[in-house]
């Protein structure tokens, strides 16, 4: 097709089934500077035109139809277009952005092959004059990219452009031109109903000064930072916070489990369509709740809803430009960031995130609400330097009134007290909520035998995080019909009670482990009232400590911890907030310890600075993201237990052969339902890598 004959070819052409090339544009742009509107990118309008005229022309061959099943390329002679219609100087990034706009933006820009794959028609003097201004573009496009003759905010500013362009031509393509990116359309006062119906609901009391206080966060225009004790109301505190701003909300939590149940609450209050949830699991949740066509999901990866519920890793691939990354990092503009139980996260984690909030908390005008039930002064003190300006709310004197455990050393070995541990249990009032957390798998696993041995007539469950998805969505779902139904039960599990499931426990046996471990375990008995004055929780010793190699803990940490108990044991503690006191300076010490590896970070960030120049996605199988990716803890890796292994190659078959990309997805869903995450302290039988294709 002649260049000439564009314009007629734009109204005749079908880009997309049903849809002539020129209506794809049209909605393109106006999608674009809706978007660009949205978040006060307006300058950038030119920009985003330019690449929605040109970034499908390459459709217009001959070759080329949208009822075809294997199609030649178009960007590259989408390119080729641009080239004879704009000025590359002016425009320097935009063929860059054509010709990956259908993949993630590497460094390969392979001109033999991008000229080779032009149209027949195209004459050779033609294709040798574009492989020269090619080349040159090229060359100039690498150097301004590499020198910073393009600052790093324009550039950032250019892929966010880019990247909510690309948002665009999805949308137009899915025939979802209706759609908007809109703030949450909730009030303080909203707020206040919505929580004292939860409080009825639950039969608690009403604290109306821990509501006043609460909702009086509302004012706060700073970043703001939250120690408070659990079941004191962060959640309602954050949220006071966050719909004040009239911003979008990212809330950050720390496990998969409490994004599950945390997404159905705050549906009740935003409303299903105004939230979404993004983690290594949404896509089987979503077949969960029956969405078909997973729209919803798409939204939710791209982190376009008025409110998403994510994890750290999904926050931080962003920023760190993995994969298709321009799609998520525009919509954290201008939002609230809520970082929920930060105590949670591995130095090397912490040194990430800070790393990019330094970068970006400014420019993208985010505010950051920061929580945790015992935030040790080290991280207060971190996030101070950090962010400049920031409000806080130390509730000391709410941990000085509580007293909601009070435990009792048992020098022995938990499985030694199996016995009483049934004893205790059969004699309390019904229904009764007992926990038993041990430091490994492999102890919880001989505790959950011996209790289903001694009596297989009561309600008992394992949890660990060696289950498979589809075990351990079972069995939590188990755990909270006992709960709705008000029957008693025993629940034993390892670390992953630390800051998952939403459960008050009426008794807890726990091994000894260090402090910081300890105070969160008894943050899940007797959550929602004041004092006790009995004992509530026993902690027995670990006693294969002394001769075990591989263990999750330090044995000097467990032993200086065990001696330490001795001081509070009992009546001894009077309240929560010396538990509060020990475990700062306990914290404190264990980071001031890491603070080494922060150089080691810093350094490899520096590095993937240099490599992705705030432009290029990055590949995280590539040798240096390994190197970065070492320290990433709570990153998620997905593995299949060679249990299932010939169960998933079936499946994997079929999605394989399977045409219908929605068919894919379900299939792809259903075998993530057999992978166990990652866990560092466990080690674990066979297993095989899942990888994502």
């Amino acid at each position: 097709m002649m260049l000439k004959d564009l314009e007629k070819g734009m109204w005749s052409k079908e880009s997309h089934e049903g849809k002539k090339l020129r209506e794809h544009i049209k909605e393109c742009k106006k999608l674009s500077n809706k978007f660009l509107k949205f978040y006060n990118l307006t300058k950038y309008t030119e920009f985003a035109d330019i690449l929605c005229y040109y970034h499908d022309l390459g459709k217009l061959r001959e070759d080329w139809s949208v009822y075809k099943q294997n199609n030649p390329p178009h960007s590259n002679f989408s390119t080729f277009v641009f080239f004879k219609g704009e000025s590359i100087e002016k425009n320097i990034l935009i063929p860059f952005f054509i010709l990956k706009h259908h993949g993630i933006l590497d460094t390969d820009t392979n001109i033999k092959r991008i000229v080779g794959l032009l149209p027949k028609e195209i004459s050779d003097d033609e294709r040798k004059r574009f492989e020269d201004l090619l080349s040159e573009w090229r060359r100039n496009f690498y150097l301004n990219v590499k020198t910073n003759k393009i600052d790093n905010t324009t550039k950032i500013d250019l892929v966010d452009t880019y990247g909510l362009f690309k948002f665009a031509d999805i949308l137009s393509a899915s025939n979802l031109i209706n759609y908007r990116i809109s703030n949450p359309n909730k009030n303080v006062e909203d707020l206040r109903l919505w929580i004292l119906e939860k409080i009825q609901k639950k039969g608690l009391e009403i604290r109306n000064k821990d509501l006043q206080t609460q909702l009086s966060l509302s004012k706060v225009k700073e970043h703001l930072l939250i120690r408070a004790p659990t079941g004191w109301g962060k959640t309602a505190a954050s949220l006071s916070y966050a719909v004040s701003k009239g911003s979008r909300i990212i809330y950050v939590l720390p496990t998969i489990t409490s994004i599950k149940s945390f997404y159905d609450d705050l549906c009740t209050f935003f409303g299903k369509e105004n939230v979404g949830e993004f983690f290594y699991y949404a896509d089987v949740e979503a077949i969960k709740r029956e969405e078909s066509d997973f729209r919803e999901l798409m939204f939710s990866s791209y982190f376009t809803q008025p409110v998403i519920i994510t994890t750290l890793d999904q926050l931080l691939l962003t920023f760190l430009q993995v994969g298709k990354y321009f799609l998520k990092r525009p919509h954290l503009r201008n939002s609230v960031i809520i970082l929920d139980e930060v105590h949670t996260f591995s130095q090397s984690m912490l040194y990430i995130l800070s790393y990019f909030l330094e970068r970006f908390s400014g420019s993208y005008n985010l505010r950051l609400c920061i929580m945790s039930a015992t935030f040790p002064s080290i991280l207060r003190e971190h996030f101070e330097n950090l962010l400049g300006r920031v409000e806080k709310l130390w509730l000391n004197e709410e941990f000085k009134n509580r007293r909601r455990i009070m435990y009792g050393l048992e020098e022995k070995d938990i499985l030694d007290v199996v016995g009483d541990i049934i004893e205790i249990y059969k004699s309390n009032r019904k229904p009764f909520r007992m926990a038993i957390v041990c430091n490994t798998v492999e102890k919880s696993q001989k505790v959950f035998e011996e209790l289903q041995s001694l009596t297989p007539e009561i309600n008992v469950e394992l949890l660990h995080s060696r289950f498979i998805y589809k075990h351990r969505c079972e069995k939590e779902d188990r755990i909270n019909n006992w709960i709705r139904n008000g029957e008693s039960f025993i629940l034993v599990a390892t670390q992953v009670i630390e800051v998952s499931l939403d459960i008050s426990f009426d008794f807890m046996v726990t091994e000894c482990a260090p402090l910081e471990a300890l105070v969160q375990r008894f943050g899940r008995v007797n959550r929602y009232e004041d004092k006790t004055k009995e004992i509530n929780v026993w902690i027995t010793y670990p006693v294969e400590i002394e001769d075990k190699k591989m263990y999750p803990y330090e044995k000097e940490d467990i032993k200086s911890t065990w001696e330490l108990l001795k001081n509070f044991e009992g009546d001894n503690l009077e309240n929560e907030f010396q538990l509060i006191k020990e475990y700062d300076k306990a914290a404190n010490l264990s980071r001031v310890k890491q603070r080494k590896i922060y150089k080691k970070i810093y350094n490899l960030l520096e590095t993937w600075n240099e490599n992705t120049n705030f432009l290029y996605s990055w590949r995280v199988d590539d040798e240096f993201a390994q190197k970065l990716l070492k320290f990433r803890e709570e990153f998620t890796r997905l593995v299949i237990p060679s249990l299932y292994k010939g169960y998933v190659e079936k499946l994997y078959e079929k999605m394989r052969k399977e045409a219908s990309y929605t068919q894919k997805r379900k299939i792809f869903a259903k075998i993530k339902e057999y992978t166990v995450c990652n866990d560092p302290y466990e080690s674990r039988p066979k297993f095989t890598l899942l990888k994502r294709r």
